[in-house]
Formats: structure tokens, sequence, C-alpha cells
């Protein structure tokens, strides 16, 4: 059975690099045996895809270095580096994507994605220039 890294590598590798959307299954239990540690985090291959289609159609030449890893038996924790480009713009984005997963028979059973959404938006120019000073001194976005 392949470690819970090499199955998350090829996730990103085959989903956001390669665009694969029909893969995404592939990668997921359908019914996991074990209670999941969120509840409100089960797994949702369609929000999966949805997310998917709505990032490639933001960004392109999507290329992720794996940063660090932690395995403990069927868990593990990575930590990566995506690199891409604005769609519109054809600028170099840059951010920090880390996932906490479990699999069970080779498949992931839990995924605990965090994705520094603040760095890439602002990247994208969607957010205002000063927004990392905004939010820390209390002031909202809206």
């Amino acid at each position: 059975m392949p470690a819970t890294s090499e199955i998350l590598s090829k996730f990103y590798r085959e989903v956001w690099t390669e665009r694969n959307l029909d893969r995404i299954e592939h990668f997921f239990t359908p019914n996991s045996k074990t209670p999941i540690q969120i509840q409100s985090r089960v797994l949702d291959v369609n929000e999966i895809r949805e997310w998917m289609e709505i990032f490639h159609s933001t960004v392109k030449n999507i290329e992720f270095r794996t940063i660090h890893v932690v395995e403990n038996g069927d868990w593990a924790s990575a930590l990566m580096e995506i690199t891409c480009k604005d769609t519109d713009t054809n600028k170099p984005v840059r951010f920090l994507h880390s996932v906490m997963a479990r699999q069970e028979n080779g498949r992931l059973a839990e995924s605990y994605p965090q994705t520094d959404f603040l760095r890439f938006f602002g990247q994208l120019g969607r957010l205002p220039p000063d927004a990392y000073e905004l939010l820390m001194g209390g002031n909202s976005l809206s």
C-alpha cells in the first residue's frame, strides 16, 4: 500500500497540475469505515470538483513543491508551495498550501486542506493592496 504522502502527491499532480478532474473520485474513499475527526468537514467530491474548476479558471501552469512531510501510520501532513500564473495577466502567483490526510486502503478517507487565500487573492489583485494591515487592525474588507 502506498504511503499517504504518495497518494497526496499523485492527487496534486493529476488533479491540480494536470487538470484531470475525472480522477478526483479515484483518490477518495466512497464510505469511510472510521468516524472522521471533524464532522463538518466530510469529504464531498463534488465540492472538490467545483473548487478545482474555479481554481483552474483563475490560474494556469500550476505546479506544486512539497516543502515538508510528516507521516504517522495512515496519516500524513504536508506543507506545499504552489506556483502558477494568473490567467488574466500572466503574472506569477506563489502561495502556501498545507494538508493533513488519512488513508484507508490506498484512498483518502479524511482530508483537511488549508490554503493561504489572502496571499493568493492578493497576488491576483482581488484584494486591496493593504489588506494585511487592514485585517490586522481589526477592519473588515467588506
